[in-house]
């Protein structure tokens, strides 16, 4: 483990139930507890439940209402705003360092789910704002109280300009000097944000330096004194050792905050907690806009964000379609969102994934979900979606990626392909349930089976995103990493 996560573990001691916390989080994600409900099996619906004599579903067993991936951001949200309100910090820097460290936490428990780094970058750009208007503010409030300087050369009567008015100046702010910048600075500041966000400018984590350290170098043999609030353990401090990264903020980051900064960053926390929970309906409402009468729609496999999508444009906009689904296989997620639906009253028709593209000719559109968004706009979908979105435009129809972007939107390029967050699980599903005696895959060394989880779409394959801050198309999805995150702030926690 890297030496910031060993920090930071040193330094939740002086905390024991916070570390606890910490712990039983990072067990619960290892465990599973948080498994995307999208891999449920056929095999998970109860024979009694399909054979109803009208046809629909009557009751779905609580095995597949498994917790989803916006209650596991919930959970990090909560467990990080818990350790921010009871640990003890000083500086933006100390409290920046300490969020890095629960990014690497993180990534290390689970590194194929961007989710999780995702709600932590989200808390460091709050955190820089925060930081940022609080410095703003003291200039402001210094640039106020500064003396004014009168060019006393003008109350010379015999000098030429004894008419005009005195040269009353003051020192010039921050707002001036930002419009005062060059053409190049102002192409930096409209183009060179979202470039920053390529993979190759991943800041690593070097090796953690005591701050105080180097600030005891510089003042000789100077001692500090010690906080009366702080908890008196053994010589360990209250303030986390800064990395190297943390040293290279400005230096108003290292200057104490006023007391409302904290009370600022528990707002700040809790409206990322309210756009989550209020980002499925923010997006249901927008069913309308997209799904019309007689239309027939196609999506692949199992999608809670799709399923109240099409629930929502079915019951509450009054519209009239059917839904075709691919099944997913060999998970067969398509079953159980084919059954949702037929309980919902909706009509359905259930494909095997090799007749997605004999059905295009007869789609209107495609809606697929994504496990993420990249900074290019592609998407990361399920396994299998790929072929939907080859499928659709080659017969010239929209695909239309339907989800949310509070913890999906990822600052990290497509370097590595169909392979990006790519995850293999246990083939055991691959392998048929009545093996003959001519077909043995398990003991055949020559014959390896995969399993891959996710597929990679590129851009020009999604016509339209359909999110919780509004639809657009994939080229704007660069704007919404500079309002989201922050250049500066690391691309992979490791």
């Amino acid at each position: 483990m890297s030496s910031s996560a060993d920090n930071l573990r040193e330094y939740l001691s002086l905390w024991p139930r916070t570390l606890t916390d910490l712990d039983r989080f990072l067990l619960a994600l290892r465990l599973g507890e948080y498994n995307n409900p999208s891999l449920a099996t056929l095999a998970d619906l109860d024979n009694s439940t399909i054979g109803a004599g009208d046809g629909r579903v009557q009751n779905l067993p609580s095995r597949i209402k498994t917790i989803n991936r916006s209650t596991l951001a919930t959970k990090s949200l909560e467990l990080i705003r818990s350790i921010i309100g009871t640990t003890k910090w000083n500086t933006g820097a100390e409290l920046m360092t300490i969020l890095e460290g629960l990014g690497k936490e993180f990534h290390t428990a689970y590194s194929k789910d961007p989710c999780l780094s995702n709600i932590v970058r989200r808390v460091m750009n709050e955190i820089r704002k925060e930081v940022e208007s609080a410095y703003s503010a003291r200039q402001q409030s210094a640039n106020s109280n500064a003396p004014l300087s009168v060019n006393t050369a003008c109350l010379d009567p015999s000098a030429d300009s004894a008419l005009s008015p005195p040269n009353v100046s003051r020192v010039p702010s921050m707002t001036s000097a930002m419009f005062n910048q060059g053409a190049d600075d102002i192409k930096e500041l409209l183009y060179g944000a979202a470039e920053r966000f390529r993979s190759d400018s991943v800041v690593s984590g070097d090796s953690a330096d005591s701050r105080g350290g180097d600030e005891g170098a510089g003042k000789g043999n100077g001692k500090k004194k010690r906080d009366p609030k702080s908890p008196q353990r053994g010589q360990k401090s209250e303030s986390i050792a800064l990395s190297s990264r943390a040293k290279k903020l400005p230096p108003f980051y290292h200057v104490p905050n006023g007391k409302h900064f904290t009370n600022n960053i528990m707002e700040s926390i809790q409206e990322v907690l309210g756009e989550i929970d209020e980002s499925n309906k923010a997006i249901n409402d927008q069913a309308s806009l997209h799904i019309h009468s007689n239309a027939t729609i196609l999506t692949y496999s199992s999608s809670k964000t799709i399923l109240s999508f099409l629930i929502s444009a079915y019951h509450k906009s009054k519209r009239r379609f059917k839904v075709v689904v691919a099944e997913g296989a060999p998970h067969y997620g398509g079953h159980v969102m084919a059954a949702k639906l037929s309980q919902e009253g909706i009509p359905v028709t259930v494909i095997h994934d090799a007749a997605v593209s004999a059905m295009m000719p007869r789609v209107d559109c495609v809606l697929l979900p994504a496990h993420a968004v990249l900074a290019n706009g592609g998407v990361v979908a399920p396994s299998g979606s790929h072929l939907c979105a080859l499928a659709a435009k080659a017969n010239k129809v929209s695909t239309i990626v339907v989800s949310g972007l509070d913890f999906k939107l990822c600052p990290m390029y497509p370097h590595e392909g169909q392979d990006t967050f790519q995850d293999l699980i246990s083939p055991a599903v691959l392998l048929p349930k009545n093996i003959s005696t001519t077909i043995d895959f398990e003991n055949d060394s020559l014959v390896d089976l995969l399993s891959p989880v996710h597929d990679y779409i590129s851009p020009d394959l999604v016509t339209l995103f359909v999110t919780n801050i509004g639809g657009f198309e994939p080229s704007y999805v660069y704007r919404l990493l500079v309002e989201l995150y922050h250049p500066d702030d690391p691309v992979v926690f490791s």
